[in-house]
């Protein structure tokens, strides 16, 4: 979460993105569906909290395989959204095709061995439609994806109006301030050209810290403060978490990925 390996833009992006850290490297691409966003991101933290869900209530991870079926009414009751209509099962379609076309590239370490990764994020996507009637959608989550949540465990709690988040750059800062800051008393403070670095944006650095003020224009992101430094971006930005962050469902110990 604290670089985004999603594109920013809800229209869509084929430009693919590369980040180096140190040693380690991730290059995204894809082809003609575009990247992708992290709106459709949405689809992968749906699918991680409910196998953490699982595990929290006592599945055992053996159990909990690749595959994962789920109906259209869950994913949407899981983001909020209210009110479903024909054309939100097209876009689902849309995100799940975006998901499966892209394709990641990472030498980063997971566990103690370091190894080249490739892999989509997801590696199959099917809908189901019988008599006329939508029957759901299975989907099949990567290796690299389903051992970091299954063994691994690498996740952290969001708080729930993240999804109500509607900029790129919105959702981006709120997830870099949660991966970052966390819980810290002191927050964090980084500068504005490695935040624009870490976000994979493809705007300019004068586009993105335009759409970085705006984003910022209350001084804060659902439970973090995010202020610029000295009053101005350009000096960089600095993130603290001040409330408790709530969990994505009922449960207190929801989580999903890093």
């Amino acid at each position: 979460m604290s670089r985004c390996w999603f594109s920013l833009d809800k229209r869509i992006n084929t430009d693919p993105i590369h980040h180096q850290i140190g040693d380690d490297w991730v290059r995204v691409s894809s082809g003609k569906p575009g990247l992708a966003s992290i709106f459709d991101n949405d689809v992968l933290l749906f699918i991680i909290t409910q196998y953490m869900s699982a595990i929290n209530r006592g599945v055992e991870p053996k159990d909990l395989g690749r595959r994962f079926q789920f109906t259209a009414y869950e994913y949407f009751a899981f983001v909020g959204k209210k009110h479903i209509g024909g054309r939100d099962y097209a876009e689902l379609w849309k995100k799940l095709e975006r998901l499966h076309h892209t394709f990641v590239e990472t030498n980063i370490r997971t566990g103690k061995r370091k190894t080249q990764h490739s892999f989509n994020w997801l590696s199959e996507i099917e809908q189901r439609i019988e008599g006329g009637k939508h029957r759901g959608f299975e989907v099949s989550v990567p290796s690299w994806v389903h051992d970091s949540v299954i063994n691994k465990k690498l996740v952290l709690t969001l708080d729930p109006g993240y999804f109500q988040l509607t900029s790129g750059v919105q959702r981006f800062l709120y997830l870099f301030g949660r991966k970052s800051a966390g819980k810290q008393i002191g927050g964090w403070t980084e500068s504005l050209l490695s935040l624009h670095r870490k976000s994979g944006s493809k705007s300019s650095l004068y586009r993105f810290r335009v759409n970085l003020e705006r984003a910022i224009k209350d001084g804060r992101i659902l439970d973090y403060r995010i202020e610029p430094v000295d009053g101005d971006v350009k000096n960089g930005v600095s993130f603290c978490k001040d409330t408790p962050a709530k969990g994505l469902t009922n449960q207190e110990d929801s989580r999903v990925l890093l």
